[in-house]
């Protein structure tokens, strides 16, 4: 037993001089009875008790003295807290941090791993002292703060019940970062080598309720905080589920013969002990297909696959029928991309390299080809398709029209219209290019030979290309604006750079491959006949067009951004999720489209205004083995060193007072009971 002062001293003295005053009135208190008496003479008895009244009399026995007696002792023994080591613990700054990610909603303790952690939670924030502060963070793959450091208890625990369950993964280092900031020294500024601070450490104690799928934390990101780890969920729990699920259209020319046949394939895992057997079944918009029954042996993983006929689109959803603890790794998606070949138009004098390539099996898959010569550009049919979007990417080989087209463009060793160019003002016309306003494009003249030095291994057209090799006679330095990027590097400057016009992309390569001459044509590069030609054609088909070549549409996990390429002819698309809600998105500014709320699992659909058919289609599933292995960690790994976990049952302080208050008031009713018995009995 262990006892805490609540009182100051003059409060104690204040305190202690009630019960002396309480037993004061009763020596004081003269009890008399009404009685008729025949003669005055008995009046001797009563006048001779005034000379009995003092304090010094004999105290008589009395309910009512031993019962507020017993109200002040309990009263004074609730000031000094007594207590003693029970399962509640009280700091003075508190973070709770909850996992709600995926795997927490496993169901092995009921009635679900995530319902057990905010029961923890709410113990520890009920038995917490008055002053005690505390803050809740939810985690999943990011970090949210429910609710900032405070004492109102009831603040804190409606932030833990506002805690929803998700299928993102699980990722805590930004939980401990936000908590770490908030618990740890302020940074001013690194003047002089000297680390200015700008506030005091605040040291906190983080309770952090998860199942300890989180994988390894930096110990550096901790700082102040005091960790400890509840573990949430039982130690060894099995759980079979779907790691990979996706489709392919066949290549061996007689499964080609066959109308829309396909093969989809899955990967599938199970985290226990034991072997299991369960039949997969295989769904094509909601209606049974298939299926197989398959052996899963324990740690393993096994691959099925199903051969399909007659599919030309729609979603393939794949179930296991296996109960379980965890049900969102039991299903699965996929789906046909809908058929979506864009419109492209080459205008050139001659160049059998470039039509070699956009003649290629690949790009004919995704793309309708027209090939023109120079002549065409001043034709109305040009002038028509121009300007009503006819074509998703137009490819100007050594030659320029007089104003941009509505679509998107490639410049192969011409110079775009003057729309694009820059305009300088008279103030900057004798200046050099490097001084032309942030908005406009940048052209040098030609100089060679040219070397090229990098490319920008981060864009989807240029990240495959070697160009170490590549022989370039002459080539001029292309500039993009500001929102541009550059795509290849020479020793004379930028030579191919991208840049965004409104709902299309403009790239422009500053040489070209042949060149008209005197002769006819001469060669100004050898790019034509290197193997990175081809492959530089089909991703600049695919970037600026928008055109796909794979069978399978593309697949994100839980809360990860999706990109799409999409045609340049619509300005902005719907995305409808699975639940059948609708998101308007607007292109960006690298000219492609970014889709964020992938927290639903299932098939999404994007569709344009005035098609009835969907443009595109796109997968979200949970596809983690860290989230279906569903053994509970009994440790954090923070490189070297570990955290251990917490018992379940947490030792701390149990406060009493609380129950000796509650008693000290029940006995304040019993005497006003029996007094009032006494007046009126």
């Amino acid at each position: 037993m262990t006892w805490i002062n609540m009182l100051s001293p003059l409060q104690w003295a204040l305190l202690l001089a009630i019960p002396p005053a309480i037993l004061s009135l009763y020596f004081l208190k003269l009890k008399r009875q009404e009685a008729l008496v025949p003669s005055t003479m008995l009046w001797k008895r009563a006048i001779e008790d005034l000379h009995v009244n003092s304090i010094w009399q004999k105290l008589r026995k009395n309910l009512l003295l031993y019962l507020q007696l017993l109200f002040l002792g309990l009263l004074i023994l609730a000031c000094i807290r007594p207590g003693w080591s029970g399962t509640n613990r009280v700091g003075e700054r508190r973070i709770y941090i909850i996992d709600h990610s995926a795997s927490m909603q496993a169901t092995d303790t009921k009635p679900s791993r995530l319902d057990i952690a905010r029961e923890k939670a709410l113990r520890l924030i009920q038995d917490a002292g008055s002053n005690d502060s505390a803050m809740v963070i939810s985690t999943s793959d990011r970090a949210s703060v429910e609710q900032g450091f405070t004492n109102n208890r009831s603040l804190l625990e409606k932030a833990i019940q506002r805690i929803e369950p998700t299928t993102q993964l699980t990722e805590v280092s930004e939980a401990f970062r936000v908590a770490a900031g908030l618990a740890n020294p302020g940074r001013l500024s690194f003047e002089d080598n000297v680390d200015i601070q700008v506030a005091d450490a605040v040291p906190a104690t983080v309770y952090f309720f998860s199942d300890g799928a989180v994988g390894e934390l930096n110990e550096a990101e901790f700082g102040q905080l005091k960790i400890e780890y509840v573990p949430i969920g039982n130690i060894e729990t099995q759980n079979a589920g779907i790691v990979g699920f996706a489709i392919q259209r066949p290549e061996s020319k007689e499964a080609q013969a066959k109308q829309g046949a396909i093969s989809a394939f899955a990967r599938m895992v199970q985290y226990g002990s034991d072997p299991v057997e369960c039949t997969a079944s295989l769904y094509l918009d909601n209606t049974l297909i298939d299926a197989q029954k398959v052996k899963l042996p324990p740690g393993e993983e096994t691959g099925i696959q199903f051969d399909l006929e007659g599919v030309d689109s729609g979603a393939l959803k794949l179930e296991l029928d296996h109960p379980d603890a965890l049900a969102l790794d039991n299903v699965a998606y996929a789906a046909i991309r809908p058929d979506r070949q864009v419109n492209i138009l080459l205008i050139t004098s001659g160049n059998n390299a470039l039509e070699t390539a956009l003649g290629t099996q690949r790009i004919g898959q995704i793309a309708n080809v027209q090939v023109e010569p120079r002549s065409y550009l001043a034709s109305p049919e040009y002038q028509a398709a121009a300007s009503d979007a006819k074509y998703d990417l137009i490819i100007y080989d050594s030659c320029s029209p007089e104003k941009m087209p509505a679509a998107s463009t490639l410049f192969i060793g011409g110079m775009p219209p003057a729309d694009i160019q820059p305009r300088l003002p008279e103030s900057l016309a004798d200046k050099p290019t490097e001084e032309s306003p942030p908005d406009q494009w940048s052209f040098g003249e030609p100089s060679g030979p040219v070397i090229i030095m990098d490319v920008n291994r981060s864009h989807p057209i240029s990240q495959y290309l070697e160009m170490a090799s590549v022989g370039i006679v002459e080539a001029r330095v292309i500039k993009p604006p500001a929102a541009g990027t550059v795509l290849m590097l020479s020793d004379a400057g930028p030579i191919f750079s991208i840049s965004p016009r409104g709902a299309f992309q403009d790239a422009v390569l500053g040489f070209d491959i042949v060149r008209p001459s005197e002769s006819g044509f001469e060669m100004n590069s050898d790019w034509g006949i290197k193997r990175s030609f081809p492959v530089f054609v089909f991703a600049a088909v695919e970037h600026l067009a928008g055109g796909v070549t794979e069978a399978s549409a593309p697949t994100v996990q839980p809360g990860m951004p999706m990109p799409l390429l999409l045609s340049n002819r619509f300005k902005t698309y719907k995305v409808i999720d699975p639940k059948g809600r609708s998101e308007t998105i607007d292109r960006g500014a690298d000219g492609r489209f970014l889709y964020t709320k992938t927290d639903e699992l299932g098939v999404y659909e994007v569709r344009a205004e005035g098609l009835e058919e969907p443009v595109e289609r796109f997968c979200v599933n949970l596809f983690s083995n860290r989230e279906s292995n569903l053994k509970v960690g009994l440790e954090l790994q923070t490189g070297a060193e570990s955290i251990a976990a917490t018992s379940n049952t947490l030792r701390a302080r149990q406060e009493l007072w609380r129950w000796l208050l509650l008693l000290a008031l029940g006995l304040l009713m019993l005497e006003w009971i029996v007094f009032n018995r006494r007046i009126f009995i």
